[in-house]
């Protein structure tokens, strides 16, 4: 557990206790946390969403209540989760797979020293990355604990619909062994059924009141705007926003999985050059070792392989005994891999790779499958030092990117444009989205900035309209009379003062 802890650590702390992969999407979770924090509002959801619990806010604002508003203590409870995540998987790979500990770490490996390109995203406070890993883990850990496995699966889901895949990776396992057909396994998602029900209902009922677009609204008053063409009606689910990005073309499915195992997967572990993209410094990859997906992958195939052969020639089965939760894991990872490639048009990107993270857990649970049957010292030795060779690789990765942080620690431009307005006592201003909650963030809003783009806190709004006289414009490009305070952004008079 000390080795998992360091490691958890030693991955997350460029991105813990640097701001410079802090955007407005994690800012405006910041400016939640620091409304809570004051008591001037307590938000159900994610400002500007009617999905999307507002966890991470809410985890976040007693630690702003106590030491003040940081990027430092707005992802501490993240990497609280992180580390939460990995004990969880020894643990529960040591007492119902029985492997041994040492081994569960290997195994786990996969989470434990995720590249740069992935762990940025674990430590992302975006309210929609890490809950995930812990939702799937508490479906299987309370799968016969009907009432808190309805009312986890609510929860989840509400806070995102990748939920759905610990639920369907449960059901797969009960049916393949029969179990689910069972007059008590009925009686059972009756009553989990109930409690979803009953959870999503209360949600349902206090949505109306809740704050939907910072201090002063509600969702029963304010109609939500449509943040990057997501649908944000008062009436979307999350299940309308997972059906909206679903869509099914088999001429493209089949190419689609293709560049799964070819580029995807070999960028989602590490072991093709992971392009970093930072919007306040210049762009940062790390490189991968050249041929180490062609190892890493023929290994995970060979395991899988290994591990069919072994369970036929044995007459075991994955889906019973102690091999039920390594299956969960894989069938979980199996299930956001399918539904983010071949129920996808426009194909898996770096970009949105965010939607199937949850890829990871069938890595995870196929290597700790494997551990668990191979029955050959000289093969599983062959397995352990692939593995070691590629958690040597990442650990090399993310201590070159710290030492790199450290060294020549990366300055957030926003940081640099809010003291600038703070020092000259400029309280308003108006911006770009990308700009501007990030700007209030790090002002502790002695700055109070518009949005030209998307609005999440129509407060914000109010005040800049209020004080047009004195809003000064934020631009990407020159302007007469304008100052250029970090690269490319300058600070322009306000409206009809050119």
């Amino acid at each position: 557990m000390a080795v998992a802890v360091t490691l958890v650590l030693l991955r997350s702390a460029a991105f813990v206790f640097f701001e410079a992969n802090f955007d407005s999407d994690q800012a405006w979770q910041g400016l939640m946390a620091m409304h809570i924090a004051e008591g001037r509002t307590f938000p159900l959801f994610t400002y500007g969403q009617n999905y999307n619990l507002a966890v991470e806010a809410w985890m976040a604002a007693p630690l702003f209540w106590l030491a003040g508003p940081s990027v430092t203590l707005l992802k501490l409870p993240l990497l609280a989760l992180n580390i939460g995540i990995v004990v969880l998987l020894i643990v529960v790979l040591e007492k119902q797979l029985k492997l041994r500990p040492a081994y569960g770490l290997v195994a786990a490996s996969f989470f434990i020293l995720a590249p740069p390109g992935t762990t940025t995203y674990f430590l992302e406070a975006s309210g929609v990355n890490i809950e995930p890993f812990l939702v799937v883990l508490l479906l299987w850990l309370t799968r016969h604990r009907p009432l808190a496995f309805g009312a986890i699966l609510a929860l989840g889901f509400l806070q995102r619909e990748f939920a759905a895949y610990g639920l369907g990776a449960v059901i797969l396992i009960e049916a393949a062994n029969g179990s689910l057909f069972s007059w008590a396994m009925a009686r059972n998602k009756l009553a989990a059924l109930i409690s979803f029900g009953a959870v999503w209902q209360t949600v349902q009922l206090v949505k109306p009141f809740s704050p939907v677009l910072g201090p002063g609204t509600s969702m029963a008053v304010h109609s939500v705007e449509a943040p990057f063409g997501a649908i944000t009606s008062g009436q979307t689910l999350n299940l309308t926003n997972l059906l909206r990005f679903f869509c099914w073309e088999p001429a493209l499915a089949l190419g689609n999985v293709g560049r799964l195992f070819q580029e995807h997967l070999a960028v989602l572990l590490g072991a093709a050059r992971t392009p970093l993209v930072d919007l306040f410094v210049d762009s940062h990859g790390t490189q991968g070792a050249p041929g180490l997906w062609l190892v890493l992958g023929s290994t995970l195939v060979f395991a899988l392989a290994r591990i069919g052969w072994i369970l036929v020639k044995g007459h075991r089965s994955p889906w019973r005994g102690d091999l039920q939760f390594p299956t969960f894991l894989f069938l979980v990872g199996l299930q956001s891999a399918f539904v983010y490639t071949a129920a996808r048009c426009d194909g898996p990107t770096v970009q949105t790779m965010r939607y199937s993270l949850l890829t990871v857990f069938a890595a995870t649970g196929l290597i700790a499958c494997y551990l668990k049957v191979e029955t050959s010292t000289r093969l599983k030795g062959l397995v352990l030092a692939v593995m070691c060779g590629w958690a040597l690789v990442a650990g090399v990765g993310h201590a070159r990117l710290l030492d790199d942080y450290v060294r020549d620690t990366p300055i957030n431009k926003r940081r640099v444009l809010a003291d600038y307005l703070v020092s000259r006592n400029i309280r308003f201003g108006s911006a770009d989205f990308w700009d501007s909650y990030t700007t209030v963030f790090f002002s502790e809003e002695k700055v109070i900035m518009g949005s030209t783009s998307v609005v999440f806190i129509k407060e914000y709004e109010w005040l800049t309209e209020a004080h047009a006289a004195e809003t000064v414009q934020i631009t990407t490009v020159p302007c007469v009379g304008g100052t250029n305070v970090v690269r490319d952004l300058y600070v322009c008079p306000p409206v009809g003062t050119e």
